[in-house]
């Protein structure tokens, strides 16, 4: 039997309405009264914190009458940037650049002026030098 445009007609009004139905329902998601769960980075109040220590660790004191002193040779020393005392070492006429190294350590370790090192070098960025790259060490 074939339908009749009428009939077609009659099915596609009810179809249309669920969909429609459908559509809405999705899109306003619930009705709002669901509380947010735990750990919700959208609402700062609802995000989980550390636990302070009911029992803390006890402190460690290091008593100065224990330590040994390590005793540096008496040679010219110097402070590197963190204020810690450095001798610097004879590199030689050259010095091979290292994992790590940068022109002002070079220097140091040296014990020569970073400005003379970069001259003498023809190094104008800094950050070009490369891991074997054989630096003249001025005298």
């Amino acid at each position: 039997m074939r339908a009749t445009p009428m009939t077609a007609r009659m099915l596609l009004l009810p179809l249309s309405a669920l969909a429609l139905g459908l559509l809405l329902v999705a899109a306003c998601g619930g009705d709002g009264d669901e509380s947010p769960s735990p750990g919700n980075l959208t609402d700062p109040g609802s995000v989980p914190t550390a636990t302070p220590w009911t029992n803390p660790p006890e402190p460690i004191i290091l008593e100065p009458d224990i330590l040994t002193p390590i005793i540096q040779d008496e040679g010219e020393t110097d402070e590197d940037q963190n204020g810690n005392q450095v001798t610097p070492v004879e590199c030689g006429d050259t010095y091979t650049v290292q994992s790590g190294d940068v022109p002002s350590a070079i220097a140091e370790k040296c014990g020569v002026d970073v400005t003379d090192l970069l001259e003498l070098n023809g190094i104008d960025d800094p950050t070009t030098l490369h891991v074997g790259q054989e630096l003249k060490i001025p005298q």
